[in-house]
């Protein structure tokens, strides 16, 4: 996650439990730490992949999830690694100044992606979620997967 993501998470819930914090930043010198509670910073998507798949690699298992900024969400999606994304599409309209850097269209379409049916992203995530409308705070929303069209 960017830093701007990590400052807007409120402290008590940060770090995200029961996985690998890692901030990108330009403006925070690089760290490392294998504890839980303490995040590494590093300064660009590279370096997060890097980390993140040490880890991986000495026996945790788990995925890697990109939870913003924008121009994180850009970086990773120029990467061959990204095969997927998921998305929680609001059904409002609000005023906004960042912007997913991929038009994924309310209609199933999407250049260079394709939606996934109910059961593939039930299937991946292990959620019966997709598809179902959710409602928080009277903003509703629904969960949907995309994956990259080769």
């Amino acid at each position: 996650m960017g830093r701007k993501t990590w400052d807007s998470i409120p402290s008590r819930f940060r770090p995200l439990k029961d996985r690998r914090n890692v901030i990108i930043s330009r403006n925070l010198p690089p760290t490392s730490s294998s504890e839980p509670s303490s995040p590494a910073t590093v300064n660009s998507i590279s370096e997060a992949l890097d980390s993140t798949s040490q880890s991986l690699n000495e026996g945790t298992q788990g995925r890697v999830f990109v939870i913003g900024g924008a121009q994180i969400y850009a970086a990773a999606l120029q990467r061959p690694e990204t095969k997927r994304i998921l998305l929680t599409r609001i059904l409002s309209d609000f005023e906004c100044d960042a912007f997913f850097p991929v038009i994924l269209g309310e209609n199933g379409k999407a250049e260079g992606w394709r939606k996934s049916g109910s059961e593939e992203f039930d299937k991946w995530t292990g959620e019966a979620l997709s598809g179902k409308v959710q409602e928080e705070a009277g903003t509703k929303y629904v969960f949907e997967m995309w994956e990259r069209a080769d």
